[in-house]
């Protein structure tokens, strides 16, 4: 007696069907592991037909055959959502992403002025520290106030820089962590606030803080605070580095994020479109531009959180780097 399997594997859910010379026996059905069309699919895929199974008298071996649907890679739930202006209003997070990161890795710890790491007693040296760097400190400064925290144990996990200085304390650290610098308004900056700190490696982007979940994890949001923080996290996406902050409540009022530019390059020049001024403008510069050899968006904007996903799939598709990804319609 033949057993029969129909899986669907769909964006959200793989369902199973089993049958017997065509009377239905059993179905299963699970959340989709991994991107629809992927081979992350197969344990969803497993997983839902032994739920069905566990139904019945028979087992995986029982099945003679298999039939699934043509489940082609879907990224529909990216480029279709809406770019506009978000305000953000009395949020605790904020977000920082300058052009010259140093180190590589995330650090999650509490912001401390970097002179204070001296003063630490024992006891609180295994916590981790983001050490602030103002402008009064010479790099080399911040440098030894940061070694002489490490050899004396203190776990230092990352720091933020006022200057410019962030590859050239990152080159004399004794261990590796990611350094952000240009952080203009580090004076605004509380201590004693919980901060994670983000740097990919060259030609990668952040995947901890432009997830939502990352953030959500890092700081203990709930689920009401996590919703908050979704539109800064897409902001972060194909950044190379990031901060974020979570403040006392009331700090920071409001934090905008705009709807951000696209910049349109093609083969025989350039343009740019601002989303914001709608449909008719983006295709009047895509026209000048024909024919287009690839689009990016604005970072820091939703624009440009949304391409960028849109290449950090197609490159995890593909197996390809990202910097090799063009998106040309």
């Amino acid at each position: 007696m033949p057993l029969i399997a129909g899986i669907d594997i769909g964006n959200a859910t793989t369902e199973v069907a089993l049958a017997q010379h065509g009377r239905f026996i059993a179905s299963g059905i699970v959340a989709t592991t991994g991107m629809k069309g992927t081979r992350d699919n197969i344990a969803g895929v497993v997983a839902s037909l032994q739920q069905a199974l566990n139904n019945t008298p028979w087992s995986l071996q029982d099945v003679a055959k298999i039939c699934i649907n043509e489940a082609a890679p879907v990224i529909g739930d990216v480029a279709m959502e809406t770019i506009t202006e978000t305000i953000i209003t009395e949020s605790t997070m904020i977000g920082h992403n300058p052009q010259t990161p140093g180190g590589v890795g995330v650090g999650m710890g509490t912001t401390i002025a970097v002179e204070k790491l001296a003063a630490l007693s024992e006891d609180r040296f295994t916590q981790g520290w983001i050490p602030l760097v103002g402008e009064e400190r010479d790099f080399l400064e911040a440098v030894w106030f940061i070694n002489e925290a490490l050899d004396r144990g203190v776990n230092v996990v990352a720091a933020i820089l006022k200057k410019d200085d962030g590859v050239l304390v990152n080159n004399r650290l004794r261990r590796t962590m990611p350094v952000v610098d240009e952080v203009t308004l580090l004076e605004k900056v509380p201590e004693g606030v919980l901060a994670a700190v983000e740097v990919a490696a060259p030609g990668q982007v952040v995947r901890v803080l432009s997830n939502p979940y990352g953030i959500a994890t890092f700081f203990t949001l709930t689920p009401e605070e996590t919703q908050t923080i979704v539109p800064i996290a897409r902001a972060l996406i194909g950044n190379r580095s990031a901060v974020v902050l979570k403040t006392p409540q009331g700090d920071v009022r409001s934090r905008v994020i705009p709807a951000g530019k696209i910049f349109i390059r093609g083969e025989k020049r350039g343009g740019e479109a601002d989303v914001a001024q709608g449909a008719q403008a983006i295709m009047q510069a895509m026209s000048t531009c024909a024919p287009v050899c690839d689009i990016r968006g604005e970072a820091g904007t939703h624009a440009g959180g949304m391409l960028e996903r849109v290449r950090k799939v197609m490159a995890s598709l593909t197996g390809h780097d990202m910097n090799a990804v063009y998106i040309q319609d």
